[in-house]
């Protein structure tokens, strides 16, 4: 970023950005992410472009001018990793709820999960709901995509291994739905077929974490997750 300026200069320029986009899909769109991926995975803040310009408050800030532009908007901070770190959890939690405390609008947790097969553990994800529920946060399990290779080794896919990712979402759903309606945002996917996953190029390494394969077939996770909703 090239712009140059204050500190009141910068905010400004934060502001307008928000409640530009805010305003002009006013009505049309129900939720925002506001914030997304703040927290370190020890659990102090991140030092972004607008941390080092605006400070930390620009996380009340941002929620702040949200809401103003669009006060039928439901927000949204999202974050990956909470229900695998603890830490991190508790430190977003202790913040959110800090602005709440404040007077800020904060509806909802994104709880990204790019996950694998293997890990997070289902009774990692069952406290991370619990725990977000209990502090009144409705759940969004944003993201969502299940690695079938998360060590990058080479493998051969199986239907064995096609079997546990259905599974592994399947499980997920059913502790989704496990908690009161009231905090059920939604499910959402990091793409739709295999072919254009990030994984793949990011990673540099096999992988089939989405519900239809490439050639947009939908594959046993598909299947699982529509008799499970």
């Amino acid at each position: 970023m090239n712009f140059q300026g204050s500190q009141s200069e910068w905010e400004l320029m934060f502001k307008e950005h928000i409640q530009t986009i805010c305003l002009h899909f006013k009505g049309k769109v129900k939720s925002w992410d506001v914030v997304n991926e703040a927290f370190n995975d020890n659990g102090t803040l991140r030092n972004t472009i607008w941390k080092q310009k605006i400070g930390s408050s620009y996380i009340e800030k941002a929620f702040r001018y949200a809401h103003e532009a669009d006060p039928d908007a439901l927000l949204f901070y999202n974050d990956y990793d909470i229900a695998l770190n603890e830490t991190k959890r508790k430190a977003i939690l202790s913040l959110l709820n800090n602005l709440r405390q404040r007077g800020v609008t904060v509806h909802g947790i994104g709880m990204q999960m790019h996950i694998s097969v293997v890990h997070p553990e289902n009774h990692q994800i069952a406290a991370a709901l619990k725990e977000l529920s209990e502090n009144d946060f409705k759940i969004h399990l944003s993201e969502v995509d299940i690695s079938l290779n998360p060590l990058s080794r080479e493998f051969e896919l199986t239907d064995e291994l096609l079997e546990r990712q259905a599974n592994k979402l399947a499980a997920i759903t059913l502790l989704y739905k496990e908690i009161p309606s009231r905090y059920q945002y939604g499910i959402t996917f990091w793409g739709v077929s295999d072919r254009n996953s990030w994984i793949r190029e990011h990673f540099n390494r096999d992988d089939y974490p989405l519900l239809f394969d490439d050639n947009y077939d939908p594959k046993p996770v598909y299947c699982k997750f529509k008799e499970t909703l």
